[in-house]
Order: C-alpha cells, then sequence, then structure tokens
C-alpha cells in the first residue's frame, strides 16, 4: 500500500517502485492493487463505451410510436412531441399545463386520425406514470414501453425530433415571428420532404401519397406508386448499420461484462467539487435486460443502463505473513559472525600451481 499513497494512477505506481525495487510480477501486482482500490474505484470514470443499438423498424406504418415533451419555452408552454417509427411522421401539440389529462385528450385527436398503435415510447417522466396514463393506454390495448432511466438515446427518435422543432422556434424567434404560427409551415415542410434514412417523405410512407405544397411539381408524379416496403427497409438497414458502425468505432465501444450476480459501482449526479463519480456502497446485479440493468441495494431496487455501473474490485485485506514473528526484535552483537546465506563451492589452486605448494 505505500506504493499507491497519494492514489496515483497504475503507470505512476509502477514507475514508484521500479525507482526502489524489484521482484518477480511487480507489474502484476501493482496493477491488482489499483485496480482494487475502493477509493479510485468511486473516483475513476470508466474507461470503456457500451456500443450502440438501433430499434428495428415496424412492420407498419403507425405501429410504434415515441412521444416526449419538449419544453418549457419562455412564454410557459411545452410540446408534445409524437414521431411514427415508420415513417418519421411528426405530430406536435401545444401544451400550457402538460398533464396526463391534457395529455390524454390531445392523443385522442391524434388517434381518431391515424388510428391507435400497438406501442408508445416514453420516457420516465411524471405525466407517463400516471394511473389515468397507464389506464387510457391499457383501455385501448396500447402497449407502453418506458425507457430507461437516464438514458435518453433509448429514445433517440423523438429526442433527435426535439433538436430539429427547437431549431425552428429559434430561427422562428429570430426573425420576431410568432413561433406558434411558423411551428405549421415548419412541419408541412418536414413532412413533404425526402427522409435522409429512408428516402421517402413522412406523407408519402404514411398516406400513400404525396402532399400537395407550395412548390411546383408535375401532376404525373401524384398519381404514381410512391411507397416501396422493400426499399425503405433496405435504405433504413443500411443507414442505421452504417451508423451504429461509425459510432462504435469512434467511441471504441465493447459489450459489457456485467452479469446477474456481480458487485457493481452506480455512477451519481456530481453535487459539488467533492463529489465522486461513482456512489461509495456497491450494488447487486439481480437482472439484465439486453442493455439495460436492474440492481439491488439494502432492498432498494432500480433499472440502469449498462453504461451507469462498472463492475466493482474488492479491496485486498492486508494479512500478517504467516512466519513473521510478532514481539520484542532480536539484538545482534555487532561483533557477531555474519552468515553467507549463499551457496559456497570448492576452491582448488590451478594445476600448474600444485608443485610449488609447500
Amino acid at each position: 500500500m505505500l506504493a499507491h499513497e497519494g492514489h496515483q494512477g497504475i503507470v505512476k505506481t509502477k514507475q514508484r517502485l521500479r525507482t526502489k525495487v524489484w521482484w518477480p510480477g511487480i507489474d502484476r501486482e501493482a496493477e491488482e492493487l489499483v485496480r482494487s482500490c475502493h477509493a479510485c474505484q468511486i473516483n475513476s470514470p470508466t474507461s470503456q463505451e457500451v456500443p450502440t443499438t438501433r430499434t428495428e423498424l415496424p412492420a407498419k406504418p403507425w405501429q410504434m410510436l415515441a412521444m416526449d415533451l419538449c419544453g418549457p419555452f419562455p412564454s410557459g408552454h411545452h410540446l408534445l412531441v409524437l414521431t411514427d417509427y415508420y415513417s418519421r411522421w411528426v405530430s406536435v401539440d401545444i401544451l400550457q399545463n402538460p398533464t396526463s389529462v391534457n395529455i390524454i385528450s390531445r392523443l385522442k385527436h391524434s388517434f381518431a386520425t391515424h388510428g391507435l398503435p400497438e406501442c408508445i415510447v416514453t420516457d420516465n417522466g411524471t405525466p407517463f406514470l400516471s394511473k389515468e396514463f397507464k389506464t387510457y393506454l391499457q383501455e385501448h390495448g396500447i402497449m407502453h414501453r418506458r425507457v430507461t432511466p437516464y438514458w435518453p438515446q433509448a429514445n433517440g427518435e423523438v429526442e433527435r425530433q426535439n433538436r430539429t422543432l427547437c431549431k425552428a422556434i429559434r430561427a422562428a424567434h429570430a426573425e420576431g415571428k410568432d413561433w406558434r404560427t411558423e411551428l405549421d409551415c415548419f412541419l408541412l415542410a418536414y413532412r413533404s420532404t425526402p427522409h435522409c434514412v429512408t428516402g421517402r417523405s413522412p406523407a408519402e410512407l404514411l398516406f400513400n401519397r404525396q402532399i400537395r405544397t407550395k412548390l411546383p411539381e408535375l401532376s404525373e408524379s401524384q398519381l404514381q406508386p410512391s411507397r416501396q416496403d422493400a426499399a425503405v427497409r433496405t435504405a433504413d438497414a443500411v443507414r442505421k448499420e452504417k451508423g451504429r458502425v461509425h459510432a462504435n468505432r469512434v467511441r471504441r465501444a465493447k459489450e459489457s461484462t456485467v452479469k446477474q450476480g456481480d458487485k457493481v459501482l452506480l455512477q451519481q449526479q456530481k453535487r459539488n467539487k467533492l463529489s465522486t463519480p461513482y456512489e461509495r456502497d456497491p450494488y447487486t446485479v439481480i437482472n439484465r435486460k439486453g442493455q439495460s440493468v436492474i440492481i439491488e441495494k439494502n432492498g432498494k431496487k432500480m433499472m440502469r443502463h449498462v453504461s451507469f455501473v462498472k463492475l466493482w474490485v474488492e479491496p485486498e485485506q492486508e494479512t500478517m505473513e504467516p512466519n513473521r514473528v510478532t514481539g520484542p526484535a532480536e539484538i545482534v552483537p555487532d561483533d557477531a559472525p555474519q552468515q553467507d546465506s549463499r551457496p559456497q563451492r570448492t576452491r582448488r589452486l590451478p594445476a600448474h600451481l600444485t608443485p610449488f605448494v609447500t
């Protein structure tokens, strides 16, 4: 433990040891010592990213939807954003008070136009966890899938739409226009523009036709069949795979080895300069579902993404050597003969000097 005073890293600890001592296996033991240091484990961030996963394209339009709240804006309004995973169609409603009752009212209007979806994906916001919202979905046979807490990437489709909507609203505000009016203009342009992934416009994939805008167009194009499911799926799969491979290569991501029964440290929010990146006491993994883990400590269970936890290495216990005798030190006189522990060899004179020995 003396070599690890100051809690330096593996490299510094090795360099400090090599300036003074050496023994077989010094590097391995130094690495194990630093990795098992509890103070270093809760203060050092994880150095390994987790590979990204992509959502599989649904079988048909309006089958799986992503929903999220965007805001609040300076006016106090919120945006209820609803995105179709297949067509990328976006519906936006302005809410003054984003309660579960108001959200259900807007969903009823959208579902009366497009029909009931099979699944809705949301985060863990308070309106989406209410009893009223849960009852409404159950009564209409809609499955509710909530993403992993503190991991918005799991609902990336609608999160990306929120960024685009906020940009359009800021642009309207910078031009001195009413952003509520300009929001409809943006939605018309977005819905009629071919998507970079599918190659088709959201309106074309949802309605199987192109919608008319102010841009001039040929009337014959309205009569041509536009939706080609095979081409859409191929383009979607190719684009997602390229993005996944590129992201994993840049981040040097590797699959997490965390499994059921492991002891892990949980990443915590930083409250001040002295806050450690990870909580002090380890959790126990009781289940793993894909990239999410369910952990438990003192009877409290929670679900987090695997990138929020890292394996905990139990610190080594300092034990006394069995052959070490404790007690007063033995005093050795200065004139005591020194015992050489090295092996001795037989010393003989060379053969040509033997006759001269008297």
